[in-house]
């Protein structure tokens, strides 16, 4: 996701499928408290919190 990757991309790149790339991503999502917004991109907002704690 840092990389500005798609699910379908994650998925190749990691021999997974998008369904899993989706959980995954849902579940970080989860994890860092971001819940589903009209407004705000969650993709955009973890991967700022995963760069401020870099």
């Amino acid at each position: 996701m840092a990389q500005g990757r798609s699910n379908a991309d994650i998925a190749a790149t990691l021999v997974l499928s998008e369904r899993a790339i989706a959980k995954h991503i849902n579940n970080i999502f989860t994890k860092l408290d971001l819940p589903p917004a009209g407004d705000v991109n969650r993709r955009v907002l973890a991967v700022l919190r995963f760069l401020r704690q870099a």
